[in-house]
């Protein structure tokens, strides 16, 4: 994580520990017809009540855009996609290998950094160069020419890091291949109840949900989760 980054503070005002966790607003994808958008958590802790305990939350949010791409080592189905999650030994271990590269959104003056091509066999990202006609707020990724699996393998889209430095594709497709994917991603936060430890796949509800908007210029959000099991956020500098 950079040097410059968002932070959601969260409170528990409930008498019981909460687990919470926090996933960015689905991105749009508009060189794409009708894509099945996926989501990952971002990050997840449990606290205790805050009068009692005195204890929360801070989820740190690199304030750079990535663009990412993930392959997975074996066919899995979207309902069971994990992009980046140490399972226990009584499970199997999909493996992945993630690339991320910083990129520069474009604006109604252009952009110098604002696309990056992926390559294969093996992931990667080249260095983000001008592309002309990606959309103004979006990022573009050449997608190369392959054969996608019955069920897809490859997942690409906007990437975090986290605190280890580790690749997790927060809004994301299977991408068809030979195309020009547009991507439109917004620095629009959700904190929900739950566990759904970092990287695991999210069903996407805004539903019950802390908003934290950081396109509002605010670059640290106070959330607190009632007693009444409703949320409250108020950003500040």
């Amino acid at each position: 994580m950079t040097s410059s980054s968002y932070q959601i503070i969260v409170r528990n005002q409930s008498q019981t520990t909460q687990y919470f966790y926090v996933f960015q607003k689905q991105a749009a994808f508009p060189s794409l017809t009708s894509p099945s958008i996926l989501a990952s958590s971002l990050g997840c802790q449990s606290v205790g009540n805050y009068a009692s305990s005195g204890a929360q939350i801070n989820f740190g949010l690199d304030t750079q855009v990535y663009a990412g791409a993930l392959s997975t080592g074996q066919a899995v189905a979207p309902s069971q996609f994990i992009a980046l999650i140490s399972l226990d030994a009584t499970r199997s271990i999909v493996s992945t290998t993630t690339a991320a590269r910083p990129i520069t959104l474009t604006t109604s003056s252009g952009s110098p950094d604002n696309s990056t091509n992926l390559s294969l066999n093996p992931l990667g990202l080249s260095p983000s160069a001008y592309q002309s006609e990606v959309p103004v707020g979006g990022f573009a990724m050449n997608v190369p020419t392959y054969t996608p699996m019955p069920v897809p393998e490859l997942y690409c889209g906007v990437a975090a890091l986290n605190n280890d430095q580790a690749i997790i594709l927060s809004s994301f497709v299977a991408p068809p291949p030979n195309v020009i994917m547009s991507c439109i991603p917004q620095q629009i936060f959700f904190v929900k109840t739950g566990f759904q430890p970092p990287g695991s796949d999210v069903s996407y509800n805004e539903t019950n949900a802390a908003r934290c908007d950081f396109t509002t210029g605010y670059t640290t959000f106070n959330v607190t989760y009632n007693a009444n099991g409703t949320f409250s956020a108020t950003g500040g500098q």
